[in-house]
């Protein structure tokens, strides 16, 4: 099974190109770059560069994966309407895997406490809460100090994810002292990813076609417009 994997909830653009052997990854590439706000323009370029340097046809491709949030807005959607544009016109199957989640299935041989971390901007954080390798909490955008509040039930726990020394230095004296940052987060995400995706997909099938992302939190799009709904309606009242 080939399997294409791209991730860009964040600033990094996680490519992976893995073809397994029933469960074994007996070849893989993968990229990870920063490229800020320039997923849009370059996601395409650099999918089909992978394709040539393993000189894999994208009609040979048996499963594209993307993560499904949380993460930026913008992000999300252009990775995942991106394969999911390529799946429509090839009739490739696609699956998408909680962010948080596959973060964690970087460390998922930790015992203990997880913390699976993303910056959510505005002082606070999306946050997945893992404990010897099963979610015990939902998808959360949180302050630090409910992060704290979090992790107050356990005596130790790993900090994981692209922000997780963001997060770290914001946290107390009393909390730094009963973590651990992960010091490689995410170094492997994509072909992590390509190794869940194509278990999802064995196990579950395919994406249903109107699956979009998860944002967890409203955009200041959609928080601008209730403001001006709610307005109208008091001003008619």
């Amino acid at each position: 099974m080939n399997v294409l994997a791209c991730d860009t909830a964040t600033a990094v653009m996680h490519l992976a190109l893995v073809r397994f052997e029933e469960d074994t990854p007996v070849f893989y590439e993968t990229s990870a770059t920063t490229l800020g706000t320039k997923h849009s323009e370059l996601l395409i370029p650099r999918i089909l560069e992978l394709c040539a340097r393993c000189n894999i046809d994208m009609k040979n491709l048996d499963l594209l994966v993307c993560t499904s949030g949380p993460g930026s807005f913008t992000g999300l959607r252009i990775a995942m309407s991106t394969l999911k544009g390529i799946s429509l016109a090839t009739g490739i199957p696609l699956v998408s895997v909680p962010t948080l989640d596959v973060y964690q299935g970087c460390v998922k041989m930790y015992p203990g406490a997880v913390l699976a971390t993303i910056d959510a901007k505005k002082q606070r954080f999306y946050v997945a809460l893992f404990v010897d390798g099963k979610r015990t909490s939902e998808d959360l955008d949180v302050s630090v100090e409910q992060i704290e509040q979090l992790l107050a039930g356990y005596p130790t726990a790993l900090l994981t994810g692209i922000d997780a020394p963001l997060l770290a230095q914001k946290l107390s004296n009393e909390t730094q002292d009963k973590i651990r940052v992960d010091a490689y987060a995410g170094t492997n995400l994509a072909l992590v990813l390509a190794d869940m995706g194509r278990a999802q997909y064995l196990s579950q099938g395919s994406d249903d076609i109107g699956k979009g992302p998860s944002y967890v939190r409203k955009s200041d799009a959609e928080i601008a417009l209730q403001k001006i709904i709610h307005s109208l309606e008091v001003s008619h009242d």
